[in-house]
């Protein structure tokens, strides 16, 4: 039998343990990545200026681990270049699932940052310059560059996806990022 100062003991370590993995969670640069089945090819001419962006579907299957293994799933995207024209490299182009993490809305590119609302400004607490992701249900915003989130109740940035390859003709992404198909 566990007495009251072992069960509160027991309680601070786990709910310590708990604070630390959402620190590391939220805070951590690394992601991991899964290949995709077979790579999202987005013709590179829709592509030629800085910050057009282009919604594309996903194909994928969730992983062993998750709540409902291995099934297949289609998951909505959008690819953005957030480089100067030019020579084509993967870094230049970034790419995230429209899928709020707060509650699953599907969220919207917004290519003006003076369309926001005032109240969604107010929340960020600095001038946004550029292109964002909105979430019109509960104003969670997202930047375009990396899918961070700004502003709003979502508990994360928004689910990424790598662009693997850039040829002549077309932007490749061909991983999404692990934890999308874990919590699907």
């Amino acid at each position: 039998m566990v007495g009251r100062r072992g069960f509160l003991g027991r309680a601070l370590i786990l709910a310590v343990l708990g604070a630390a993995r959402r620190a590391w969670a939220q805070g951590a640069p690394f992601l991991r990545f899964y290949s995709l089945p077979s790579p999202v090819v987005v013709p590179l001419d829709d592509m030629r200026t800085r910050w057009r962006a282009r919604l594309f579907v996903a194909d994928a299957v969730t992983l062993d681990t998750a709540a409902m293994p291995n099934q297949p799933i289609r998951i909505t995207g959008m690819v953005v270049r957030t480089g100067p024209a030019g020579d084509n490299p993967p870094d230049r182009f970034q790419a995230v699932c429209l899928r709020c993490p707060h509650e699953g809305c599907d969220i919207e590119f917004l290519d003006d940052a003076a369309k926001l609302p005032p109240d969604v400004v107010t929340e960020i607490g600095h001038p946004v310059t550029g292109p964002v992701y909105v979430c019109p249900c509960h104003n969670s915003t997202f930047t375009v560059e990396t899918g961070e989130r700004l502003a709003g109740p979502a508990p994360r940035g928004l689910y990424r996806f790598r662009v693997t390859n850039v040829t002549a003709s077309a932007v490749e992404i061909g991983e999404v990022e692990e934890d999308l198909l874990l919590f699907v």
